[in-house]
């Protein structure tokens, strides 16, 4: 169990992210959430970055947004709902891409936790791998029914038949 080491409570996905780092395991990942800087460039340009800031933050003098994306190709999910949100229930849809760098031949089973409170659903629901380096997309759904004061988590697990676990935290905040 991991603690958050500022009040010892047991920590949150806010405090650990998509997990802490096993060596062992990471050596042999089976799945990853492959990302380059142009993604990053992609996703503050979307965010609606000045160029004085994209300078500051890629510290380059040129760049080029191929794409305004408001969302990374990232491990873990989160929907922050504000204070302004009045219709409800709330759908949010995140794409991913995955590359399997495990066993060449693997089938991911999509195993969702989802608390009181919100639906989680992925597509495909499994994913069969022929080949190292293949890539393939995901879209993961997260259905709010009400909004909740303090933050609410679940996790999407990807599960092969070679012991690999994917996990990924999803996170709805609610900013009353």
């Amino acid at each position: 169990m991991i603690r958050d080491q500022t009040n010892g409570s047991i920590a949150t996905p806010l405090d650990f992210g998509a997990g802490h780092v096993d060596p062992n395991q990471a050596m042999d990942p089976g799945l990853i959430y492959d990302m380059d800087s142009q993604d990053y460039i992609d996703f503050l340009c979307g965010l609606g970055y000045t160029t004085k800031q994209m300078m500051t933050v890629i510290r380059k003098s040129q760049w080029t947004c191929d794409e305004n994306r408001t969302d990374l190709n990232y491990p873990s999910f989160i929907t922050s709902l504000s204070n302004q949100t009045t219709s409800y229930p709330i759908k949010k849809k995140f794409t991913r891409t995955v590359t399997n760098v495990g066993d060449p031949t693997s089938i991911y089973r999509a195993v969702i936790q989802a608390p009181e409170g919100m639906i989680v659903s992925v597509e495909p629901n499994i994913m069969r791998f022929t080949g190292k380096y293949q890539k393939q997309n995901f879209v993961l759904n997260v259905h709010v029914e009400k909004p909740d004061p303090k933050p609410t988590y679940g996790y999407l697990n990807w599960i092969d038949e070679h012991n690999h676990i994917v996990s990924s935290p999803i996170v709805i905040i609610s900013h009353l």
